[in-house]
C-alpha cells in the first residue's frame, strides 16, 4: 500500500484588536500603552523562544507553564489568536497527544513570531 504525502502551506495571519489597543491607550495614555505595548512583544518573543527550548528538550511540564504564561501577554496586548492557539497548545499537552502538541506549537510559534516581526515593522495590525 502506498501513502500519499501531503503537503501543507499554512497560512496564518496575525492581527492586534483594535478594541483592547484603543482601550490600552485611552485608559493609561498613548505613551503608556506604547511601552508595555513594546515590553508585552520583548516578553512574548523570550517567552516563545523559551517555549521552543523547552519542547526541544522534552520538558512538557516547563512548556505548559510557559505556554500557559503566554496567555494573558497576549490578551492584554490585544492578540486573540495568539492566546486562542496558546490555549489549544494547552490542551494536546495536557492529553499527552505528541503530534497535536507539534502541529499546535509549530502554529503558535508563527501566529506569535508573524505579530511580533509586523508590530516592529511599524505595519497596521488592526482588524
Amino acid at each position: 500500500m502506498v501513502e500519499q504525502i501531503s503537503i501543507l502551506h499554512p497560512h496564518d495571519t496575525a492581527f492586534f484588536d483594535e478594541d483592547t489597543l484603543n482601550a490600552l491607550s485611552r485608559d493609561l495614555g498613548p505613551n503608556v500603552a506604547e511601552n508595555i505595548l513594546c515590553r508585552a512583544l520583548e516578553d512574548m518573543a523570550a517567552r516563545l523562544n523559551q517555549i521552543r527550548d523547552e519542547y526541544s528538550e522534552g520538558n512538557e511540564t516547563a512548556l505548559r507553564k510557559s505556554v500557559r504564561s503566554l496567555i494573558p501577554i497576549a490578551e492584554q496586548i490585544g492578540l486573540p489568536a495568539v492566546s486562542s492557539i496558546a490555549r489549544d497548545v494547552l490542551i494536546c499537552v495536557d492529553r499527552g497527544e505528541g503530534v497535536s502538541i507539534a502541529a499546535t506549537l509549530c502554529r503558535l510559534l508563527r501566529s506569535g513570531e508573524l505579530a511580533i516581526s509586523c508590530a516592529d515593522l511599524g505595519m497596521d495590525l488592526s482588524v
